[in-house]
C-alpha cells in the first residue's frame, strides 16, 4: 500500500531555513519505506531562489511536479508556497521520467512523448501493467499545443491505463513561468510521468457543475478543429452565445472564461471546457478540444455552486476512502471564479469536510487529466477544464 506525508514552507529567500523546515517536517528517518517518490508543487520563485534545486539534492528519491498559484494541505495554504508530498511503500514501485524538449506548435510532441513512455515501459516488469500513471506538463497553451494531444499520446502508448495529473499554471498576464519540475531542474517545454506499480488500488472522482445549472437544451458542435469551435447549431460561436444571452456584444468571448461548457462525447464520456477567447473569425478558442458532433451546454454558476460541488465530491471521497490518501487538483478557472477576496473558500470547504485527515493535498492547476471508465469497461483519459478531480491512492 501507499503512504503519503507532506511538508510545506513559504520561505523563498533563505535556502537554509527553507530546507530545514521541509526536512524537519518530513522526518525521513522514520517515514520512508522501501520505495518513494516526491510530488512537488510550488510558486515559481522557489526555482529562482535555488530552493527547489537544493531540496532535490538533499532527498534520496526522484521528485517530479509543477509550478502552481495555490496549494493547500490540511493545516497550511498559500499562493506563494512550496508543498512536497512524498508517496512511499514497501510493496509499490515508482518509475519516473521526463520528456525531451517539446517544440512550439507540438511538431515533435508524439516523438518525445513516445520516447519518455518507452523509457518508463522498459523499466517495468514483463507484461506489467501499472494501475495508475501520473502525468505533469507545462501550460500547453503557451506552446501553442492542444493539451489533449499529450494526454492522447500517453493513452495510446499505455492503452486502458488510468492517467491522473495536471498542467502547470502561473498568474502572470502572459502565462509565463509555468514549469514542469524534475529532480531539481525546471522546464518550460517538457512533460513528466510517474508509473506506480505494485500493491496500489486507485479510484477516481470528478465534478464540475450541477446539472441543473446547464442553460436550456444541449446544442451540437457543427464545426471544430483542435481546440477551436467554429460553429454551434450551424451558427458561428459568437452568434450562438449572443443568441442565448451569454454575451452582449461581439468580441466578448473571453468573458465566458468562468462559464463552464459541458460536452458529451460519442463514447459516453464527458469533458468540461472553458473559453479562453475568440479566434477573430467568430470562433471560440477553448481550453481543450471539443470534437464535431459533441453535445454542449453552457452552465451559469453562483459562488454557492462552486462550494456545494466541492463539498459533494469530498463527501463521496470519504465514503470510499478506505484508508487511502487523497490527491485533489482543481482548475484555475474555478479559482478565478471565486475572485481574489474569496479564493480560499473552495479549499477551505474541502478541508472542513475532511476534518482531521492529514494524508491529503490540493493544488490549483492549468488543466486537469482525469480517467473516465466507459460503460464497456475501457478507460477514456481526458483533459478537463473547470473541474475538480480526486485520486484516492
Amino acid at each position: 500500500m501507499v503512504k503519503m506525508f507532506s511538508a510545506f514552507t513559504e520561505e523563498i529567500d533563505d535556502i537554509n531555513i527553507a530546507i530545514s523546515e521541509i526536512l524537519n517536517q518530513l522526518n525521513l528517518e522514520h517515514s520512508l519505506m522501501k520505495n518513494s517518490v516526491g510530488i512537488l508543487h510550488c510558486y515559481h520563485e522557489f526555482i529562482d531562489s535555488g530552493v527547489v534545486k537544493t531540496l532535490c539534492e538533499k532527498l534520496p528519491f526522484d521528485i517530479i511536479g509543477i509550478t502552481v498559484p495555490y496549494i493547500r494541505l490540511s493545516n497550511n495554504a498559500s499562493s506563494m508556497g512550496l508543498m512536497l508530498n512524498v508517496l512511499t511503500g514497501d510493496d509499490v514501485k515508482f518509475i519516473t521520467g521526463i520528456s525531451g524538449s517539446i517544440d512550439i506548435g507540438g511538431g515533435n510532441l508524439k516523438q518525445v512523448s513516445d520516447k519518455m513512455c518507452s523509457e518508463i515501459s522498459n523499466k517495468l516488469g514483463k507484461d506489467e501493467k501499472p494501475p495508475i500513471l501520473m502525468a505533469f506538463g507545462p501550460f500547453m497553451h503557451v506552446l501553442k499545443i492542444n493539451a489533449d494531444e499529450f494526454v492522447d499520446n500517453i493513452s495510446g502508448f499505455f492503452p486502458n491505463i488510468p492517467i491522473f495529473g495536471a498542467f502547470s499554471f502561473s498568474e502572470e498576464i502572459d502565462f509565463s513561468k509555468c514549469y514542469t519540475l524534475y529532480n531539481g531542474e525546471s522546464y518550460e517545454n517538457a512533460a513528466g510521468l510517474i508509473a506506480i506499480t505494485g500493491n496500489v488500488n486507485p479510484s477516481f472522482l470528478t465534478i464540475a457543475v450541477p446539472e441543473k445549472n446547464i442553460i436550456g437544451e444541449l446544442a451540437t458542435v457543427t464545426k471544430s478543429q483542435g481546440n477551436i469551435i467554429h460553429s454551434i447549431n450551424g451558427m458561428p460561436v459568437e452568434d450562438y452565445v449572443l443568441s442565448i444571452g451569454l454575451v452582449d456584444n461581439k468580441g466578448e468571448l473571453e468573458k465566458l472564461y468562468t462559464t463552464p461548457i459541458i460536452a458529451r462525447l460519442d463514447d459516453g464520456s464527458t469533458i468540461v471546457r472553458v473559453c479562453i477567447g475568440g479566434d477573430g473569425q467568430g470562433g471560440a478558442v477553448m481550453g481543450g478540444h471539443v470534437p464535431e458532433g459533441a453535445k454542449v451546454g453552457f452552465a451559469m454558476l453562483e459562488l454557492s455552486d462552486n462550494i456545494s460541488t466541492s463539498e459533494e465530491i469530498t463527501k463521496k471521497a470519504l465514503e470510499v476512502l478506505e484508508g487511502r490518501n487523497i490527491i485533489v487538483y482543481t482548475c484555475m478557472a474555478r479559482l478565478g471564479f471565486l475572485g481574489a477576496s474569496q479564493r480560499e473558500l473552495e479549499a477551505k470547504a474541502i478541508c472542513d469536510c475532511l476534518g482531521n485527515i492529514n494524508n491529503f493535498y490540493l493544488a490549483y492547476v492549468g488543466g486537469e487529466i482525469f480517467p473516465q471508465k466507459l460503460s464497456g469497461g475501457n478507460i477514456a483519459n481526458h483533459l478537463q477544464n473547470f473541474s475538480l478531480i480526486v485520486c484516492m491512492i
